[in-house]
């Protein structure tokens, strides 16, 4: 039989009940591990008590910058002004 692991929860999922954001869930690596980089963080073995000194808090997002649009770019090339006409009028009238 497979050794029981506990797992932090990442991510508010539904399992054998609902499990929150930052909850302890047990099980195999085999029943679980299919959830380990999105949902379960794995903290190891279940036997094995928590570390006190290391307490789990939620990871926070980075808080929105003040300026979300940036400047708009310079043109990369000055325009060149035109010295001859490529094009000339036809049926001009006088």
């Amino acid at each position: 039989m497979a050794d029981k692991m506990k797992f932090k929860v990442l991510r508010r999922h539904e399992g054998d009940r609902m499990y929150e954001e930052g909850d302890t869930r047990e099980g195999t690596q085999a029943e679980l591990g299919h959830l380990v980089p999105k949902v379960l963080e794995l903290l190891g073995p279940a036997d094995r008590p928590l570390d006190p000194a290391k307490p789990a808090e939620p990871v926070k997002a980075e808080p929105a910058p003040l300026n979300k649009s940036e400047p708009a770019p310079a043109n990369k090339a000055e325009p060149v002004p035109s010295t001859s006409k490529t094009h000339h009028p036809r049926n001009k009238r006088k």
